[in-house]
């Protein structure tokens, strides 16, 4: 019985100190601001979400996830939920990406 119980705490131990000290030593949490115009990866954002991802390309993608999704639902819920959960992040990609925070 205690052997088993020491094989859990040192399980445990392997995962949680670790994961503890970079969670202390880590600094705060940074959004992600757009890139203002003439910085240095402006024109790559700007092609990428704004016309891409915001713009009808993205729309459509996501419109057409979302609906794959909703087909799929009432055939198989395990492909079905995953779809149309990832078609509302592609659909709102732009503003979930400057709201996620980052640690560096």
């Amino acid at each position: 019985m205690i052997r088993k119980i020491g094989k859990h705490v040192f399980g445990v131990a392997n995962i949680g100190v670790p994961l503890v000290l970079f969670a202390t030593m880590s600094g705060g949490a940074h959004a992600f601001t757009a890139p203002a115009t003439g910085d240095l990866g402006y024109d790559i954002y700007n092609i990428v979400v704004n016309k891409g991802v915001k713009g009808p390309m993205g729309f459509v993608a996501g419109v057409a996830a979302f609906l794959f999704g909703v087909s799929r639902l009432f055939s198989n819920v395990m492909i079905g939920i995953p779809t149309i959960v990832a078609a509302v992040c592609l659909i709102k990609a732009d503003t979930i990406l400057q709201t996620f925070g980052m640690v560096v």
